[in-house]
């Protein structure tokens, strides 16, 4: 973008940036999707409201199309106020434009090109499908899921204007804390991905703002380890809340080897929709009692069948002695056939109901994965469970539920591997035989 013409206003006196937040806005030179901040206290929410002010002024100045619209958008409207609205008229200055408290928006004056920020919440973004946004912001990103990210790219377009961006501001916490580090942070996008280049993420920490009290550094570095390291630090493998908090990948993590045929193997498996995950894992038994995951399926848009003709496919020849699946697969309700029968149909035999006991079952995780330096966690993954070493750290707890992990982050993988270690006691494997299981086993061996 050309910023010649915006000296005319004096952008850069009127914004004030710090050299962080404009080394942000330099990004927005190549980029279209830049995510800013990973720490609090970097000056997050300032610097996306008074960024999309520029962005206004510069497509005035390029295109001269009047009336252009920009988003900024929170999880909801106590967020939004607190974050943004709230500052407003302290901010912009008056010359410039004026905002109204009955249309939530700031809107320049003529000579500026009588461009508006819209200020919306994300309770629904349904509301949104008609809207058409020149630039789109999102205060506090991981607070949402992925399908608002995924909806919000369609709504991304204004007639006379290429360069639309996406920013977006953050922490590294929260539901969304999964998708946003993939995409931003580890860059692994899927192959649909189009724009994979235009990603970026410029990191800001308290340090960073200068108008930041030194008093509130020391708050942040009196926090424990794991909030420490992550809101003060802004480091993304420190997540707050984090339910998995054993979790390391230098003692979890191993190698691919050959599994030995002494080894006892296993099967489990969390079922879903064909708009939902399911998730598959292949478990080794050692003569010491350690699991070791040595395989994953994990995928979507797809029906039952073709999941467990998929799963039986990897396995191969390879001898299973049972199978765990989650219990709703033996429910009949509204259905022909039960889940159960279907894999059963497609080459997944021997399946065991999964416990319904979903606190004893995480207890039981925690306990495989606890470690010391003396002696290793007794559940090791291998290397090429992608899904599982990206999945397993980035849940978090239920708020409601201390005891229970939130069902609103990507527990797929999670989940079936608490089904496993459930019928895990003592170094031995036991098999527990249902009704259920009973009448599955009597109808396909007749």
């Amino acid at each position: 973008m050309n910023d010649g013409e915006q000296e005319k206003i004096n952008f850069s006196e009127l914004a004030n940036f710090s050299p962080k937040q404009k080394e942000a806005e330099q990004a927005l030179r190549n980029y279209k999707y830049v995510l800013y901040g990973g720490a609090l206290g970097g000056g997050k929410s300032y610097w996306i409201r008074w960024i999309l002010l520029k962005l206004l002024l510069l497509y005035y100045m390029q295109t001269k199309q009047k009336g252009i619209t920009v988003g900024l958008f929170c999880e909801d409207y106590p967020a939004l106020y607190d974050r943004q609205l709230s500052k407003i008229n302290f901010e912009f200055p008056e010359w410039l434009g004026k905002y109204s408290s009955m249309t939530h928006s700031y809107t320049l004056k003529s000579e500026y090109g009588s461009g508006s920020i819209v200020f919306r919440n994300l309770d629904d973004v349904s509301k949104y499908k008609s809207a058409e946004f020149a630039a789109i912001a999102v205060d506090e990103l991981t607070q949402n899921h992925e399908d608002m990210f995924v909806f919000l790219r369609t709504r991304l377009r204004w007639k006379g204007i290429k360069n639309t961006k996406f920013i977006a501001a953050t922490n590294p916490d929260g539901i969304g804390y999964l998708w946003v580090k993939t995409k931003w942070i580890d860059k692994v996008f899927p192959e649909e991905e189009s724009e994979k280049e235009l990603f970026t993420f410029v990191k800001a920490l308290p340090t960073d703002n200068p108008y930041l009290d030194e008093s509130y550094i020391k708050s942040l570095s009196s926090l424990p380890e794991k909030k420490r390291n992550a809101l003060l630090y802004g480091d993304w493998d420190s997540m707050e809340g984090q339910f998995f908090e054993e979790w390391t990948t230098r003692k979890h993590v191993v190698f691919p080897f050959e599994i030995p045929n002494s080894w006892r193997k296993f099967r489990s498996i969390d079922v879903s929709g064909k708009n939902g995950w399911t998730a598959c894992g292949w478990y080794a038994l050692d003569y010491d009692g350690n699991i070791w995951k040595y395989r994953e399926y994990y995928a979507t848009n797809l029906e039952s069948d073709i999941h467990a003709q998929n799963i039986a496919e990897l396995t191969g020849n390879e001898k299973i002695h049972y199978t765990v699946i989650d219990n709703s697969a033996f429910s009949r309700i509204g259905l022909p056939e039960t889940i159960a029968e279907i894999y059963i149909k497609n080459g997944i035999q021997n399946l065991v109901p999964s416990s319904k006991n979903r606190i004893a079952g995480w207890d039981f995780v925690h306990q495989y994965l606890r470690w010391n330096e003396k002696d290793g966690p007794r559940l090791k993954v291998f290397s090429s469970c992608k899904n599982t070493i990206r999945t397993i750290p980035a849940c978090i707890y239920d708020k409601n539920n201390s005891g229970d992990l939130d069902t609103d982050c990507e527990d797929h993988i999670a989940d079936e591997m608490r089904y496993f270690i459930q019928t895990i006691r003592d170094g031995k494997s036991q098999r527990p035989i249902t009704a259920a299981y009973k009448r599955l086993k009597e109808l396909y061996n007749n």
